[in-house]
């Protein structure tokens, strides 16, 4: 009997136990099931939202790529562009040039026609006039040259009048331009190979002085004269020093 009166309590305890539990539990387990259920409709919120932004992520960095790939086409073509505008301008420029210098020899043809134009002479007129002036170049040219070798021939027939006129011999005059080396030397014979001649008017008998650094070698006379070359012989006494290759003459 007692047992069942313990029994009995026992169940009595455990339901008032229970009664209080679910008192005192109930809201506190219901605000538990409002923040899970709060906390998953966040959560699945978010992970909509994340889904979104990867999308959104995503489509950005196809339409990115796109982007840097048409900004490369577009810096090829710029690059194509400015090449081709270098070019151009490059190709400006020298057509400005030639045009200023085509403005020029217009010019000067200009120029040229209206000297013509002063002479009075027609085009038919101008050959004739050139191949005159050439021919009278030429008289010209001959003239002169035969007045050179009428001069030449004077002053030898005055040096052979003086000559022949006078009792002692008389040396020819050297012009003061004439300068040269001595080119060949035969110590044996006092004979020299001088790089003056005609072409120097250097004239046949003329004395010339031999020099080395300054100082006097020799005293020479002329014995024949070529064009480029003479030959001549070292004076009797007038020996001071051995005459060598490339010592220079110069008038006396």
């Amino acid at each position: 009997m007692l047992l069942r009166i313990c029994l009995i309590l026992a169940i009595v305890a455990g339901l008032g136990v229970i009664g209080v539990s679910q008192f005192l539990l109930k809201p506190q387990i219901e605000t538990i099931i409002t923040d899970r259920d709060h906390n998953k409709a966040e959560w699945t919120k978010s992970a909509n939202e994340l889904t979104k932004t990867k999308k959104t992520l995503k489509e950005t960095g196809e339409k990115l790529a796109k982007t840097e790939t048409a900004l490369e086409e577009t810096k090829g073509q710029l690059v194509a562009i400015t090449g081709k505008f270098e070019a151009e301008q490059k190709r400006a420029n020298g057509l400005q040039q030639t045009l200023d210098k085509t403005k020029a020899d217009l010019k000067v043809a200009s120029d040229e026609l209206a000297a013509w134009a002063g002479l009075g002479l027609k085009v038919e007129q101008v050959r004739g006039v050139i191949d005159e002036a050439k021919t009278l170049k030429g008289a010209n040219e001959a003239y002169q040259a035969e007045a050179k070798l009428l001069v030449a021939d004077i002053k030898k027939l005055k040096r052979k009048i003086i000559e022949l006129t006078s009792d002692k011999e008389i040396d020819p005059p050297v012009p003061q331009t004439v300068r040269g080396k001595v080119l060949v030397v035969d110590p044996k014979w006092d004979f020299l190979v001088l790089d003056v001649g005609a072409k120097n008017e250097l004239p046949e008998r003329g004395v010339l002085l031999v020099s080395r650094n300054g100082e006097l070698v020799a005293k020479i006379r002329v014995t024949n004269v070529q064009d480029q070359r003479s030959i001549a012989n070292i004076m009797p006494g007038w020996k001071i020093k051995d005459v060598l290759e490339g010592d220079v003459v110069l008038p006396y």
